[in-house]
């Protein structure tokens, strides 16, 4: 009986000591970075090919936007996207599951990314984040790019943030809460 009683305190110590450094490890794990990479200039999906001559204007793409509802970047820019038939335009979450694509990218209001609502505090079912795009036109010669950029509504706060690596922040081109003025 002796030697039952001392296994069995044995056995709970040991479950406590389990248990105490099994707790302890939730307190380790570090954030995710949402925004991390967001910025890069790296491609997303293979090489980008650039057989098109982009004379009627460059396909820009830049890499941050800020969809709070205040007027300011509030969609996805893409410059010049419109002066090129057969284009097609998509946006895909971190997890390379297609949110948003449109053949007439910037035509309407449904054809801007995001369409759900915008608020102070962000847009309805997209979150703060990295995002990836893919921007295809098809014609006579052919034209792909993609890459990744930030959807910042300012939660968390900028001063948690950097964006330094990201084009263009210049002032005056984007919200306050991204340049400070």
């Amino acid at each position: 009986m002796k030697n039952f009683k001392s296994r069995m305190h044995l056995f709970i110590f040991c479950l406590m000591t389990i248990s105490i450094i099994s707790c302890g490890d939730d307190d380790d794990q570090q954030e995710e970075d949402v925004f991390a990479g967001c910025c890069s200039g790296l491609t997303a999906f293979g090489e980008d090919v650039d057989n098109l001559d982009q004379s009627q204007g460059e396909i820009i793409a830049d890499n941050i936007f800020t969809p709070n509802g205040d007027a300011n970047n509030d969609y996805f820019p893409v410059e010049n996207i419109g002066l090129y038939d057969n284009h097609v335009v998509s946006i895909y979450n971190a997890d390379d599951e297609l949110l948003f694509e449109s053949t007439n990218y910037g035509a309407n209001a449904d054809e801007f990314f995001p369409t759900q609502n915008q608020g102070l505090f962000g847009v309805e079912g997209v979150p703060d984040g990295t995002y990836k795009y893919k921007i295809v036109v098809e014609d006579e010669q052919t034209f792909k790019k993609s890459g990744f950029f930030c959807l910042f509504t300012n939660n968390p706060p900028l001063e948690q943030q950097n964006f330094a690596d990201c084009n263009p922040l210049e002032p005056g081109e984007f919200d306050q809460i991204l340049t400070g003025h």
